[in-house]
Protein backbone atom coordinates (compact mmCIF):
# COMPACT_ATOMS: atom_id res chain seq x y z
CA UNK A 1 0.00 0.00 0.00
CA UNK A 2 1.36 3.43 -0.93
CA UNK A 3 0.31 6.60 0.75
CA UNK A 4 0.95 9.90 -1.00
CA UNK A 5 1.42 13.03 1.05
CA UNK A 6 1.51 16.29 -0.87
CA UNK A 7 3.41 19.09 0.81
CA UNK A 8 2.96 22.09 -1.44
CA UNK A 9 4.90 21.09 -4.59
CA UNK A 10 6.74 18.16 -3.02
CA UNK A 11 5.15 14.74 -2.89
CA UNK A 12 6.41 12.32 -0.25
CA UNK A 13 5.70 8.67 -0.83
CA UNK A 14 5.35 6.65 2.35
CA UNK A 15 5.81 2.95 1.67
CA UNK A 16 4.08 0.52 3.98
CA UNK A 17 3.46 -3.16 3.66
CA UNK A 18 0.15 -4.64 4.67
CA UNK A 19 -0.25 -5.21 8.37
CA UNK A 20 0.26 -3.26 11.53
CA UNK A 21 3.49 -1.73 12.66
CA UNK A 22 4.47 -1.54 16.29
CA UNK A 23 6.82 0.93 17.94
CA UNK A 24 8.93 0.06 20.95
CA UNK A 25 11.57 1.97 22.90
CA UNK A 26 14.44 0.50 24.88
CA UNK A 27 16.85 2.29 27.21
CA UNK A 28 20.33 0.96 26.51
CA UNK A 29 23.36 1.68 28.67
CA UNK A 30 26.27 3.50 27.06
CA UNK A 31 28.42 0.39 27.50
CA UNK A 32 25.94 -1.75 25.55
CA UNK A 33 25.10 0.75 22.79
CA UNK A 34 27.35 -0.71 20.10
CA UNK A 35 26.44 -4.30 21.03
CA UNK A 36 22.72 -3.50 20.83
CA UNK A 37 23.09 -1.63 17.55
CA UNK A 38 25.07 -4.49 16.02
CA UNK A 39 22.60 -7.10 17.28
CA UNK A 40 19.52 -5.45 15.74
CA UNK A 41 21.21 -4.43 12.48
CA UNK A 42 22.68 -7.89 11.86
CA UNK A 43 19.43 -9.75 12.41
CA UNK A 44 17.63 -10.36 9.11
CA UNK A 45 14.12 -9.72 10.47
CA UNK A 46 14.83 -6.78 12.79
CA UNK A 47 17.11 -5.01 10.32
CA UNK A 48 14.15 -4.57 7.96
CA UNK A 49 12.41 -2.46 10.60
CA UNK A 50 13.02 1.24 11.18
CA UNK A 51 15.82 1.54 13.77
CA UNK A 52 16.72 4.81 15.45
CA UNK A 53 19.16 5.60 18.26
CA UNK A 54 18.72 8.84 20.20
CA UNK A 55 20.53 10.36 23.13
CA UNK A 56 17.98 11.24 25.83
CA UNK A 57 19.49 14.72 26.08
CA UNK A 58 18.50 15.38 22.44
CA UNK A 59 14.89 14.84 23.56
CA UNK A 60 15.23 16.89 26.78
CA UNK A 61 14.83 13.74 28.87
CA UNK A 62 17.08 13.09 31.85
CA UNK A 63 18.23 9.48 31.50
CA UNK A 64 21.63 7.81 31.20
CA UNK A 65 22.39 5.80 28.09
CA UNK A 66 20.58 5.81 24.75
CA UNK A 67 17.09 5.21 23.45
CA UNK A 68 16.83 2.50 20.82
CA UNK A 69 13.56 2.99 18.93
CA UNK A 70 12.28 0.29 16.60
CA UNK A 71 9.21 0.44 14.39
CA UNK A 72 8.35 -2.77 12.63
CA UNK A 73 6.15 -5.82 12.52
CA UNK A 74 5.12 -7.57 15.71
CA UNK A 75 7.50 -10.40 14.80
CA UNK A 76 10.40 -7.97 14.42
CA UNK A 77 9.64 -6.40 17.80
CA UNK A 78 9.47 -9.83 19.48
CA UNK A 79 12.81 -10.76 17.92
CA UNK A 80 14.30 -7.44 19.06
CA UNK A 81 13.10 -8.19 22.60
CA UNK A 82 15.07 -11.47 22.51
CA UNK A 83 18.18 -9.78 21.12
CA UNK A 84 18.10 -6.92 23.62
CA UNK A 85 17.03 -8.76 26.79
CA UNK A 86 20.54 -8.59 28.32
CA UNK A 87 21.54 -5.26 26.78
CA UNK A 88 18.79 -2.92 27.94
CA UNK A 89 15.23 -2.63 29.13
CA UNK A 90 11.98 -1.44 27.61
CA UNK A 91 11.44 2.20 28.48
CA UNK A 92 8.36 2.69 30.63
CA UNK A 93 7.42 6.09 29.21
CA UNK A 94 7.77 5.25 25.52
CA UNK A 95 4.81 7.45 24.55
CA UNK A 96 6.72 10.55 25.67
CA UNK A 97 9.80 9.56 23.66
CA UNK A 98 7.77 8.75 20.54
CA UNK A 99 5.81 12.02 20.77
CA UNK A 100 9.00 14.10 21.00
CA UNK A 101 10.63 12.23 18.11
CA UNK A 102 7.54 12.74 15.95
CA UNK A 103 7.47 16.44 16.81
CA UNK A 104 11.15 16.78 15.85
CA UNK A 105 10.56 14.97 12.55
CA UNK A 106 7.59 17.22 11.73
CA UNK A 107 9.67 20.34 12.43
CA UNK A 108 12.46 19.00 10.21
CA UNK A 109 10.03 18.37 7.35
CA UNK A 110 8.55 21.83 7.80
CA UNK A 111 12.03 23.36 7.80
CA UNK A 112 12.93 21.46 4.64
CA UNK A 113 9.94 23.01 2.90
CA UNK A 114 10.99 26.49 4.02
CA UNK A 115 14.50 25.96 2.71
CA UNK A 116 13.05 25.15 -0.70
CA UNK A 117 10.77 28.18 -0.51
CA UNK A 118 7.43 26.43 -0.11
Amino acid sequence: MHKYIKYKKIIFIVLRTEGDFVQEVWLITSENKSKAETAVKQDDLVSRASIMIKAPSSLDIKEDGYFLIIEGSEEAIKKAEELLKDLGKKYENKEKVLAIVEEQENKATEGFGKILGF
